[in-house]
């Protein structure tokens, strides 16, 4: 489901609020998510239409998206399913061993059409996650509205970066979710720890 089918799915449940007045991303907005999520129920997803830098006197077309998965209820309508399940088959994932016999060869078979489609698919062409590709100077992470969501950061920060490695021989690859912090208009910094699989 894309982002917009996303919000749209939750507008129609009464789980979204829209928020139209401009708001800074420099701790404004973050502000209002955290005390949004703190509610008792995890409160609403929320959808800020304008977000705005005003030290930089910078208005954005791109809105800010946040609190998505900040309640049970919201996670599992967005899952169509119970949360605690999800958990349950990750763990087991997690902790599967090669079968020893034919018999256990035989029971492992509903949990592999389970996983038929966990692995990403190869396309032949690009996505549409890519229709726009910007390379070395025409990038300007400055064009969208990253946050500074504490004050004593060293500035913004993307939170939750979908980050995609490979191995140099190409033959191992990987997806992490790091916390980028935006160094000028086309640099992140990222700190990688050692026992994680990226730094491999």
């Amino acid at each position: 489901m894309t982002l917009y089918k996303t919000i749209e799915f939750l507008k129609s449940k009464g789980e979204v609020r829209i928020i139209d007045t401009p708001l800074d991303i420099y701790l404004e907005i973050p502000h209002l998510a955290y005390a949004e999520v703190k509610k008792e129920d995890g409160g609403k997803a929320l959808v800020f239409t304008h977000p705005i830098d005003r030290r930089n006197g910078k208005t954005y077309d791109t809105p800010v998206v946040m609190n998505l998965f900040g309640s049970f209820k919201r996670t599992e309508m967005l899952f169509g399913r119970e949360v605690e399940g999800v958990a349950a088959e990750i763990e087991k994932l997690l902790h599967m061993k090669p079968p020893q016999g034919f018999k256990e060869k035989i029971g492992m078979l509903g949990d592999l059409f389970a996983m038929k489609d966990i692995f990403p698919k190869k396309l032949s062409k690009r996505g549409s996650c890519q229709e726009i590709v910007k390379q070395g100077d025409e990038i300007n992470l400055y064009d969208l509205p990253i946050l500074t969501t504490w004050e004593e950061d060293g500035g913004p920060f993307i939170t939750m970066g979908q980050i995609y490695t490979q191995s140099l021989d190409g033959n191992v690859v990987n997806l992490g979710m790091y916390r980028l912090q935006v160094y000028d208009q086309n640099h992140l910094g990222m700190h990688w720890q050692i026992h994680k699989d990226s730094s491999h």
